[in-house]
């Protein structure tokens, strides 16, 4: 089963036609392709930084014993691409103003579809709706030191 991140435009409701589902898993495509795969989600920035290092990964494997270095990079590069990658594009949306709405655990699609509009009241049955919570503008907790690698925000 997959996560599906459910982001609406600037501005529109919780049942927003218009609204995004970003599948939240493996991307075959993005780890054969990783440069292609960013620059085809209009991710330039990230396109081009992978892209000079996989030619850069290709003139190491060129050297003597580089061959088997080069590989392994290219294939945490790789990974790294076709794990992350639906992060990337769920965080230029948040920039450039979409709300995330709610994350959905499917099967599919069309699950997903039908859990989120099931789930969300109609604009006509509310004359006014609650703005989501904007996490980017959120000042993260003072909390003492903790265990691990995440950060507790205030919680015990």
């Amino acid at each position: 089963m997959a996560s599906y991140m459910i982001l609406t435009p600037p501005g529109g409701r919780a049942d927003d036609d218009r609204a995004r589902f970003v599948v939240d898993r493996f991307s075959w495509s993005a780890f054969l392709f990783p440069a292609l795969w960013l620059f085809a989600k209009r991710q330039w920035l990230f396109g081009i930084a992978v892209a000079v290092l996989q030619i850069l990964l290709i003139s190491l494997a060129t050297i003597t014993g580089g061959l088997l270095a080069a590989l392994l990079l290219h294939l945490a590069l790789a990974l790294l691409v076709a794990l992350e990658g639906p992060m990337l594009i769920v965080r230029r949306l948040i920039t450039c103003g979409w709300t995330l709405r709610a994350i959905v655990p499917a099967r599919d699609l069309e699950t997903a579809e039908e859990i989120y509009f099931a789930n969300v009241p109609s604009s006509h049955h509310r004359a006014t709706e609650q703005p989501a919570i904007d996490w980017s503008r959120q000042a993260p907790a003072k909390a003492g030191a903790g265990l691990g690698l995440f950060e507790s925000y205030g919680e015990r």
